[in-house]
């Protein structure tokens, strides 16, 4: 026994985090429910940490860099559509990260991974606000962490950076209007309309958490049926309706005048039910039981669509119209917890239908990105619908005893068998995103090489290879914009003797002009054409359209001397040197000649090579 001096204390042994961990889960139910939710969500952003650091920017990504680096930082420019998506928080968000730390994807990818942890932080917050500390808000949690619906709007920066902060104006935004709805605090309302807002930044979708706001309000919140269940869920209420209808008419206002690049009208003309079924059959209805459990390749890498089968189509859609009908049967008012996820998959496929598949056809819409949020609005449909929400007006109660529902030692197996396989099927897609290296490695072939010139180097601008991004969005693809803050990198329309491109493997080559046309030959002998300040056309054997073209003048010069050619409706004024040189400068639109001017009244200039074309790299090492 250990005898303590006089006036000392004892020491009481520290316990590990591991320890207490334990004791709280043999605890109280309350403190289980805490601790498994927590462990859940832990593993959930260790996952999504795997899959989002090993990532690195794709598509749309040297876009956003392309356009504020490139075009300027005004809100104009920002706000700008993007594909029918207008984000100007996201955009000044992506130059930013550039800025600070060029083609450094540990930034972007921290930020991912601190908005997924907010999304579900405020995810189970809402649970617990709504529903209490009860065992029954784990299944739902579960069905948001590991859904493989949200996996690409998770990893990939351009759809994660509007997925994200849609979930959490989401989450946070109908928490506060449900305080609103118990207490009758307007500031309540505030709180959560701004939420809205600051989603709205980032994605113009966040418009429809109004939408789950309402449709709160009227299942949980009033009475009646018709219009008087209208008229009890305003009841008192208008200060808050005024406030949600007003800023919403404003951004629809907003959007309508500069986001809306799309037309409607374009609907009629494309398989509506291919579509359709595309979305909830083979996308939402799988994914919401730990599908799609295989994928195909998309029109690009590195993304990947749904290609769950008939049989996993099959076999999901009956298991999950057994869950629905073993609620509808045991829990009162449990139907009209499904309206909620249902609106939105409705909206979501019309969406598809007059954005995307009006425009690319119906296999974009096995695409999970134009439904991500529906992991999250699922999750919250089942709790509403098993579990009576706090504080409601009407609320789901227990009608009878369920097989499923009130034997937790099934359901168990159930949401651990679904979570399992929502990660792996998650897993099979961050592993080919994963593959995709091609982006990356083009960029940095090209920054390594140019950050170890010592001089700026005479480049031809020209389009990013399609492995880095589409040609969708010219003259955003352009190098001179992706590349808009790379050292060295030296982009010119005109050139002396030496002329470079990058290549589509990243390497810095020499240029050379392909010979679409050629000069006529000159009538001097030895010289071709014999040039003095008066100046001369040299015709070519063919006219060239619709831009791009390049010229290159090989000649024999007397002295320097400043000049100006002319092609078409484009001059240049440059200069020569003594002795043989090539200058290299970009044509007008359309031409058939080429004008040579402005030599000086000592200098003359032989020459009887034009070559008119487009650059291409020569056969040489890279530079």
């Amino acid at each position: 026994m250990t005898t303590l001096k006089h006036g000392a204390s004892p020491t009481l042994p520290t316990r590990s985090p591991l320890a207490v961990w334990l004791s709280r889960l043999a605890g109280p139910a309350r403190d289980k429910v805490l601790v498994l939710a927590v462990s859940m969500i832990l593993a959930q952003l260790a996952f999504r940490a795997w899959a989002v650091y090993g990532g690195w920017f794709q598509v749309d990504d040297f876009n956003f860099i392309s356009r504020m680096g490139h075009e300027g930082l005004d809100p104009i420019t920002a706000s700008r559509s993007y594909f029918g998506h207008v984000m100007p928080a996201a955009m000044y968000l992506s130059w930013a990260n550039h800025v600070v730390a060029p083609w450094n994807w540990a930034v972007p990818a921290t930020e991912l991974l601190l908005l997924h942890a907010v999304a579900d932080l405020g995810m189970l917050r809402l649970l617990v606000s709504f529903f209490g500390r009860r065992m029954g808000i784990l299944p739902p949690l579960a069905l948001f962490l590991f859904s493989a619906i949200s996996i690409e709007g998770g990893i990939w920066y351009a759809a994660a950076i509007n997925l994200l902060p849609l979930e959490i104006a989401l989450v946070f935004g109908l928490t506060a209007h449900v305080a609103y709805l118990r207490t009758g605090r307007l500031r309540h309302a505030v709180g959560a309309n701004a939420i809205v807002v600051a989603g709205l930044l980032f994605n113009e979708k966040s418009a429809l958490v109004y939408l789950a706001i309402a449709l709160v309000t009227l299942c949980y919140f009033a009475t009646g049926h018709g219009w008087s269940r209208v008229r009890s869920a305003l009841a008192g209420r208008s200060a808050a309706l005024v406030i949600y209808v007003s800023t919403g008419l404003v951004h629809l206002a907003v959007y309508l005048a500069v986001g809306r690049d799309f037309n409607p009208g374009t609907i009629v003309s494309y398989p509506t039910y291919r579509v359709a079924a595309n979305v909830i059959l083979h996308g939402f209805v799988p994914g919401l039981l730990g599908g799609p459990f295989r994928w195909r390749g998309a029109f690009a890498d590195p993304g990947s669509l749904v290609a769950p089968g008939d049989g996993a189509i099959l076999v999901t859609t009956v298991l999950l119209g057994l869950i629905a009908n073993e609620i509808v049967r045991h829990r009162r008012r449990a139907a009209r917890a499904f309206i909620l996820p249902a609106a939105f998959l409705v909206i979501d496929t019309v969406l598809v239908l007059v954005t995307r598949a009006s425009a690319a056809g119906p296999l974009i819409s096995l695409d999970y990105r134009y439904q991500g949020e529906m992991a999250a609005l699922t999750a919250l449909g089942l709790a509403l619908a098993t579990m009576p929400l706090l504080g409601a007006t009407e609320a789901s109660e227990r009608r009878s005893p369920s097989e499923l529902l009130d034997h937790p030692r099934r359901v168990l197996p159930l949401v651990v068998a679904v979570s399992v396989l929502g990660l792996y099927s998650s897993a099979l897609y961050v592993s080919h995103w994963h593959d995709s290296r091609e982006s990356r490695i083009w960029v940095e072939r090209v920054t390594a090489t140019l950050d170890r010139a010592e001089a700026d180097v005479p480049l031809v601008d020209a389009p990013v290879p399609p492995t880095v991004t589409n040609g969708y969005r010219y003259p955003e693809n352009l190098q001179s914009r992706v590349l808009a803050r790379q050292r060295h990198a030296g982009w010119t329309t005109v050139a002396t003797d030496e002329l470079n491109m990058i290549d589509d493997s990243g390497r810095v080559v020499a240029a050379g002009i392909t010979s679409t046309r050629t000069g006529l030959p000159g009538s001097q002998p030895g010289c071709g054409y014999f040039i003095t300040g008066k100046g001369a056309t040299i015709d070519l054997d063919g006219p060239v359209a619709f831009g791009g073209w390049w010229v290159r003048i090989g000649y024999l010069a007397s002295g320097d001397s400043p000049v100006r050619v002319t092609t078409g409706g484009r001059s240049v004024a440059t200069t020569v040197r003594s002795g043989v040189h090539a200058l290299y400068f970009l044509g007008g639109e359309e031409f058939d000649s080429v004008k040579i001017t402005g030599l000086s009244a000592d200098v003359q200039l032989c020459t009887d090579d034009v070559t008119v074309g487009h650059p291409e790299p020569l056969e040489a090492s890279p530079s």
